[in-house]
Order: structure tokens, then C-alpha cells, then sequence
């Protein structure tokens, strides 16, 4: 596996409507493997990404994959081709073997709250998006658990504590998966924060697999960070 970074440079002509098209991304990444790579279905390694935008005047995509991608027709048009490092790879094995129950790691992810509603109009469950900052945080620690981790509280470990995670992101996108076809409208949100490793066998799958749904439109990588 692989952890990947590419900074996008939001002044080159085109980036913005690239950064704000995530099937354009996504088609992107795909484009960065020789043969087409595993993107859903099951719970094996697959491609995930990821744009963090908290810093407007440099956009980083990150990408998760079992090869080594290569982001140079990405770089090329909306990045720095001419900076010494266009993009740069990592071995993700050193992070996965590190893993122990136990320990503390700050973390990220872009994430799609949404919950399954019985909709009697028509007559079955409807996926509705989950928008209040307040339901989208208690969205995510209760699902935690089956990810491999819990998110501690922040005042101690009682059930009255706050949860040590803030959201950093939150974007409503609307895009067409292609010409001809039905918009389609995601909610985004960015979670950063403090985990701690409950499963890290499990917590490996998670960063492999990905979590939750839209992981082909930017959602789903969790990326670990030594916490401070």
C-alpha cells in the first residue's frame, strides 16, 4: 500500500473547476494506474482519496492505494510541475505494522453523514444526509466502534464529555456523474480529532478499505498523525 500526496496550485488555469468536480477527480486518480485498480466492493485494499482545501492557496489530494500511482497528468495541468518533488509516495506498511490496541493518533477524514429513513411516500428507505453540525459528530462516534476505534472525550472519559473531534469542512456539492445523466447532490463533511485504537486489525481494513459512503467522490480515507 501506499499513502500519496500532490499539492494543486488553485491559480493554474482550470484547477478550480477540477477541485470542485469530484467525479473529475476521480477519474483522475484512476487515470494515475496502468490497469485499472480494486475501487469497490468487499473489504479488501482499495483506491481511496481525499482533497483537504482548509488551505485555500495550496489544495493537497491524498491518495491511498495497493500501487504506486503516478500523478504527473494531474500535477502537469493544475499543480507544480516544476517544483523539485511534484508529488511524492510513501510505503504505508511501516504505519499499519505500528498500530496497537490502545494508542492515541490524531486523525482526518472527509466523510458523507447520511442515515437510511422510511420514506412512506414512497413506500421504502431513503438515504437523507445528515447536516447539523451536532447530529453529524454524534453520527460519527457512534459509528466508530466497527471501524476499530472510538473517539475519547475530550473532558474524560464519562459519558457527559464533549468528543475530542472538531469538523473542519463542510461542503454541499452538486455535479453529473456524466453528460446526460441526473445531477447528483453529496454532503461532505471534514472530521479531525483524536482516536483511540480499540481493533487494529480492524483499523487497518479501515485504512485500506476506506469507511462510510462516496469513498469514489473523496470520502472515506482516514489519515493517522502522531497525536500531540
Amino acid at each position: 500500500m501506499y499513502l500519496t500526496r500532490a499539492f494543486i496550485n488553485p491559480r493554474r488555469r482550470g484547477a478550480p473547476a477540477f477541485l470542485d468536480a469530484p467525479q473529475k477527480v476521480h477519474a483522475a486518480v484512476l487515470q494515475a494506474f496502468p490497469t485499472d485498480p480494486p475501487t469497490n466492493g468487499g473489504e479488501g485494499p482499495r483506491v481511496l482519496w481525499r482533497l483537504d482545501r482548509d488551505d485555500p492557496r495550496r489544495p493537497v489530494l491524498w491518495v491511498v492505494s495497493p500501487d504506486r500511482p503516478d500523478l504527473h497528468h494531474v500535477v502537469e495541468p493544475y499543480g507544480w510541475p516544476a517544483a523539485g518533488t511534484p508529488f511524492e509516495s510513501r510505503e504505508y506498511k511501516t504505519l499499519l505494522d505500528e498500530l496497537a490496541d490502545g494508542q492515541r493518533w490524531a486523525f482526518r477524514v472527509t466523510l458523507n453523514p447520511a442515515r437510511a429513513r422510511f420514506a412512506e411516500e414512497r413506500g421504502r428507505s431513503v438515504v437523507a444526509p445528515v447536516v447539523d453540525p451536532g447530529a453529524q459528530v454524534e453520527w460519527l462516534v457512534d459509528r466508530t466502534p466497527k471501524w476499530g476505534f472510538i473517539v475519547p472525550r475530550a473532558d474524560g472519559d464519562g459519558p457527559q464529555g464533549r468528543p475530542a473531534v472538531l469538523i473542519r469542512d463542510a461542503r454541499k456539492l452538486r455535479f453529473r456523474r456524466g453528460r446526460g445523466q441526473p445531477p447528483v447532490t453529496l454532503h461532505t463533511t471534514m472530521f479531525e480529532g483524536l482516536l483511540e485504537v480499540t481493533d487494529a486489525e480492524r483499523l487497518r481494513q479501515t485504512l485500506t478499505s476506506g469507511i462510510g459512503r462516496a469513498r469514489g467522490y473523496g470520502c472515506g480515507l482516514l489519515s493517522l498523525g502522531r497525536a500531540r
